[in-house]
């Protein structure tokens, strides 16, 4: 498989593992941190873009929540490119934590910039959202080198 099919690969893995963890957490908690369905509710209030009359399974906000997990894996792809030559579980770690920090900055910025957010217990929301980020990171950076493991194995068969 070529690098950008394993970015998508790694990115649908990793956001889909994040997801499960934030409904899971969500339900525990009996609040609002599923972001799929938190996109579609900013859709939705938005008086520039078009109604998502389902927040539970309109394609909208699943398809930005994925393409952001895609377009995260393609920055660790870059960053490790360039400094992380072998992602090691502390590296994985700490590259979870930043996607973390860069996540919980990117949504208050969208709450707060938002005539009509979503109401959610924002400092809970947050400390869920962090930890999704690393299992986000931990699972797509494991991913992407297993798939790259697997071209390694084959070319020495």
């Amino acid at each position: 498989m070529n690098t950008i099919g394993k970015i998508i690969v790694a990115g649908v893995v990793g956001t889909t593992f994040m997801t499960m963890f934030s409904y899971l957490i969500s339900k525990k908690a009996k609040e609002q941190y599923r972001e799929p369905e938190l996109l579609n509710t900013l859709i939705d209030r938005s008086k520039s873009l078009p109604s998502a009359p389902n927040k539970e399974v309109h394609p909208a906000g699943w398809a930005a929540h994925y393409a952001i997990g895609i377009l995260f894996v393609m920055s660790y792809r870059i960053f490790w490119k360039k400094s992380l030559t072998k992602p090691t579980l502390v590296k994985t770690l700490l590259i979870g934590a930043a996607s973390g920090t860069v996540g919980i900055v990117s949504w208050k910025i969208f709450f707060s910039e938002h005539d009509n957010p979503p109401q959610n217990d924002r400092q809970g929301y947050y400390r869920q959202l962090f930890i999704a980020h690393i299992i986000f990171g931990a699972s797509s950076i494991l991913t992407y080198k297993l798939m790259s493991a697997d071209k390694a194995l084959m070319l020495k068969e």
